[in-house]
């Protein structure tokens, strides 16, 4: 009779070990899924950030691209130029569209920005352009 219940707790032991390599392994490839869906990053910056001072700041991390720029001056001008609106409050915020290099850690990168106080938001986004 111990040996059974010996072999019985054995088998249970061994086939909970097997189900938790199991679950480590779908939870590693899940989240280099993710990571690869996730190397794109929308910077919105805040209305008293200068643009270039928060580009070059942003720059400053390793392995990554700022891939487009809305300048909120120029955004503003050509609607005001196009329609003829009168001046009005801007309704522009300038944003970066940032790069992650496949290599990288892009969550790790997303903290740090997030982090920086000419920051306003910051967002994962995919496809091309500001599209969410």
């Amino acid at each position: 009779m111990n040996k059974n219940l010996f072999s019985i707790i054995l088998m249970i032991v061994f086939f909970a070990g097997l189900f938790a390599a199991f679950t480590a392994v779908v939870n590693a490839k899940s989240l280099n899924l993710q990571s690869a869906k996730n190397q794109k990053i929308l910077v919105i910056l805040r209305n008293d950030a200068k643009l270039d001072a928060s580009k070059a700041e942003i720059l400053k991390l390793s392995k990554i691209k700022i891939i487009k720029i809305t300048d909120r001056d120029k955004e503003w001008s050509k609607m005001v130029n196009k329609m003829d609106l009168p001046k009005m409050e801007n309704p522009f915020k300038n944003e970066l569209i940032i790069k992650v290099n496949k290599n990288a850690n892009a969550d790790e990168i997303f903290n740090k920005i997030k982090g920086m106080d000419f920051v306003e938001n910051v967002e994962y986004i995919s496809g091309k352009g500001c599209t969410k």
